[in-house]
This record gives structure tokens, C-alpha cells and sequence, in this order.
């Protein structure tokens, strides 16, 4: 029998199912929909013409973050906590053509961030450019390519000055990338994790990217 190929066309929402144990129960919490404001009694106060600042809580839960009111859409980092149990998460947010959440962390109650279920990027600075790590979720998919597509600008001129794709290496649990750059230059662009998962017969392949900026 042939095999059969299946595409994931966005990001596995299960990624971010956490599992809490409690009264003897496992109960299931979806992090990307803790920032519905409607679950909330919530203050807002005005920033600025165009952003203003939701603090909110409930019987479980505080979160506090950014919105823009011209479309309404949520910005930069958000933040959420559980009162009972003082685990953290924070979710960042852009927009391009939609709202996106674009890095997602996850915190123990001691302050320890959790990576395993964590999506996120870090950036050192070094004496001839800057060094990208990116951390994926742990899933069932296996990882088989990770490249960033990136742009470098110049800050001063306001102009793109090169552009190109790095397959990332593999260290321990992450994935990095170095890009050599001079001053006032910028780096931008999309990172993507592809991966599969084979059963039997078929596979299906899943792609989940960040959005980067620095």
C-alpha cells in the first residue's frame, strides 16, 4: 500500500496543553486562551492615544498586558499567573496580518522556567555578530529542519543590506544560528521548526515558526 502524507498547516495548539494534578484529578488548561478578557474583571489604563493597559483577575488567575485600540489587538509580552499555585506564563503577542502569539514561557511555581512545553528565542551579543537560540515544545513530531530566514538592516540608513537563510545546529535541547554583523545593524525574520510524525502508513508533516527581531 502507498503511503500517505498529511500537512499540519499551523502550529500544534497542543503544545500548550499544561496537565495540573489536583484533588487527585488532571485537569487541562489551554495557556493561549488565559488572555480572553471576557474571563476577567479588568482595569484599564490609558498609555498613550493608541495603547492601553489591561490589568485583570479572577478566582484563579492575574494577567496584565498591552492593547491596541486601533484594532484592538493585543501587544508585546502579556502576563498571567496563578494565584493558587504561583506558576507564571507569558505570552507574546504581534501583529502582522492577524494577531499572532509568537513566544510562549512557561514558569514552575519556584520561578524556574519550564522549556519543555516553552517556545521561545534568546540572543547574545558577540564581538562580530549575534547568536540566536531557539527552543521548540517538546512534542511526538521529530524535528528534521530548523532554518531562519533572515533580513539585516541598517539602523541609521533605514535599508535592508543582506539577506539570506542559515540551517540552525542542533545543541542539547535547542537550536542555534550565528549571524555576523557591524554596528547599527539589525537582524529580522522567520524561524521554522519542521518536523513529522510517522504511523503506519501515513506521515504528517507540522511547521511551527517564530517571529524574530533584535
Amino acid at each position: 500500500m502507498a503511503g500517505k502524507m498529511k500537512v499540519s498547516k499551523s502550529t500544534i495548539l497542543i503544545f500548550f496543553l499544561i496537565f495540573f494534578l489536583n484533588c487527585k484529578k488532571e485537569e487541562s488548561v489551554n495557556i493561549l486562551k488565559l488572555t480572553e478578557l471576557e474571563n476577567y474583571n479588568t482595569k484599564k489604563t490609558k498609555i498613550n492615544d493608541s495603547i492601553t493597559k489591561i490589568n485583570g483577575e479572577n478566582q484563579v488567575y492575574t494577567l496584565e498586558g498591552n492593547i491596541n485600540t486601533n484594532d484592538n489587538s493585543k501587544q508585546d509580552w502579556w502576563k498571567i499567573k496563578n494565584k493558587v499555585n504561583g506558576e507564571k506564563y507569558e505570552i507574546e503577542y504581534i501583529f502582522l496580518d492577524k494577531q499572532i502569539e509568537n513566544q510562549i514561557k512557561i514558569y514552575h511555581g519556584n520561578g524556574k522556567l519550564y522549556k519543555e512545553v516553552s517556545k521561545f528565542y534568546a540572543v547574545t551579543s558577540k564581538k562580530d555578530g549575534l547568536k540566536f537560540d531557539f527552543h521548540f515544545p517538546y512534542s511526538k513530531f521529530e524535528t528534521y529542519n530548523v532554518n531562519f530566514d533572515y533580513t539585516i538592516s541598517d539602523t541609521i540608513k533605514r535599508k535592508i543590506t543582506k539577506e539570506g537563510k542559515l540551517n540552525c545546529i542542533k545543541i542539547d535541547d535547542y537550536y542555534s544560528c550565528f549571524i555576523p554583523i557591524i554596528q547599527n545593524e539589525s537582524v529580522a525574520g522567520i524561524v521554522t521548526n519542521f518536523s513529522n510524525f510517522k504511523e503506519k502508513d501515513s506521515v504528517t508533516l507540522a511547521a511551527d515558526r517564530m517571529f524574530v527581531k533584535f
